[in-house]
């Protein structure tokens, strides 16, 4: 049973497509609606799935390219591999306090919802497992009882899945222009302070996406184009200080210069696909979410996955990569300098988390906030992940199966970091 409920809630397509299910039977939708509408809602999840697929397969290589041109050790920060890790090596306990965390964290913030302010029910699967995993891990390192661990882990579980979204609402009101959707995702608070930093520099009125281009770079408006350029550049350095030799033995029998050049296009495409899924999505979700709102939780709304924000700041986006891999650059050389355990680099959070620190805030500071936003999440990001690393917020994770691994979203570090403080007082962290 506890498999079947973490397959459940790990599969996000699943959960949408139950969601709108409900939501259109509940507003006696006809057949065909509640069919086109379901299917839909989960075509456009699956859609996303194949776009964030071919990210992650083009980015993986150019990782692994930075890593070997620039002689980085380190570890590896990567929060599915450390809950998969901890969970599989640790069934007969930790997996439990796991599932049965997911299940009533759930419960208490479906609870919360109902009869607080905060009126935001989080859809995104893969971070409702992984912080309930990284939150039931917290408790479990301290020793205490597995009924116990359940209790806490579920209360604060459900706590961040109600004020997380409400707390970055007012930057998705003005990012989207409307106040139909929410934000979940475990990069939120890093995006906010981000955002907050923002406002202190730019002016909101000088957006990233007003941007004027001289004629003949027009075509830099167009998100294919420009992400393609973005991303020749960054694997022709990557695969010259790497060296033939070594992107040959990732490229197999192709060459390794065609190689190279089809990661880049290859991430691109990604990127087109994950937007059409993402627009295809929302365009199904929302309407259908009203009929959940309105009987169990009225005036919900619905906190989705962080690709939701992208297509409405794709200028943003394109300025959180780049800023955000220099944010981990100057964070590793200075990590490098203090002697402090160093975060593998990451393309995915360059993009993914840096690309959503950006739109944040351009959203509250215009074009620099944007700059500011995307360079932020990774140079703060590293400093954090190394920090949490190095004191073993989360316990001794080599010894429970995740060596050399640690988690990412700020959602599960930073309070780790408050939770754990507070144990180590009474002796127990």
């Amino acid at each position: 049973m506890f498999a079947l409920i973490l397959e459940l809630v790990t599969t996000p397509a699943i959960i949408l497509g139950l969601m709108a299910l409900v939501g259109l039977l509940i507003q006696r939708k006809s057949a065909g609606e509640v069919i086109s509408g379901t299917l839909k809602t989960i075509l456009g999840v699956l859609i996303m799935s194949v776009g964030i697929g071919a990210l992650i397969n083009a980015l993986v290589p150019i990782e692994q390219m930075f890593t070997q041109a620039f002689q980085i050790e380190g570890f590896v920060t990567f929060d599915e591999a450390c809950v998969t890790a901890v969970q599989t090596a640790n069934v007969g306990r930790v997996a439990g306090e796991i599932a049965l965390t997911m299940l009533f964290g759930y419960i208490i913030h479906i609870l919360l919802a109902r009869f607080t302010p905060w009126k935001y029910i989080y859809l995104t699967g893969h971070m409702i497992w992984i912080h309930a995993g990284a939150f039931a891990i917290l408790f479990h390192s301290f020793g205490l009882p597995f009924w116990l661990v359940v209790v806490l882990a579920s209360i604060t579980d459900g706590l961040y899945m109600t004020l997380a979204p409400a707390l970055a609402q007012p930057f998705m009101r003005k990012i989207t222009g409307s106040d139909e959707i929410a934000f979940g995702h475990g990069q939120t608070l890093l995006n906010v302070t981000g955002g907050w930093l923002a406002k202190l520099v730019g002016n909101p009125e000088d957006s990233a996406e007003d941007l004027k281009l001289p004629e003949g770079l027009s075509f830099f408006r167009d998100m294919a184009i420009s992400i393609s350029l973005i991303m020749l550049l960054v694997v022709i350095v990557a695969m010259i200080f790497a060296g033939p030799e070594f992107v040959s033995g990732l490229s197999g029998d192709q060459n390794w210069i065609v190689f190279s050049i089809l990661q880049a296009l290859g991430f691109a495409a990604g990127v087109l696909v994950l937007i059409h899924g993402v627009r295809m999505l929302i365009a199904e979700i929302v309407p259908a979410f009203k009929g959940i709102a309105d009987v169990i939780v009225p005036g919900a709304k619905p906190a989705l996955d962080c690709p939701v924000i992208y297509p409405y700041a794709p200028v943003s986006l394109m300025i959180g990569l780049i800023t955000g891999s220099i944010g981990q650059a100057v964070a590793i050389v200075i990590l490098g300098l203090l002697g402090w355990p160093i975060p593998i680099p990451s393309m995915i959070a360059a993009f993914f988390a840096s690309g959503a620190g950006a739109i944040f805030g351009n959203a509250y500071g215009g074009k620099w906030g944007a700059v500011i936003g995307g360079f932020w999440w990774c140079f703060a990001g590293w400093f954090m992940i190394s920090l949490g690393y190095q004191l073993q917020i989360f316990g001794d994770l080599a010894s429970m199966g995740a060596e050399g691994l640690f988690f990412t979203v700020p959602d599960a570090i930073l309070p780790a970091f408050v939770i754990w403080g507070i144990a180590k007082l009474f002796g127990l962290a």
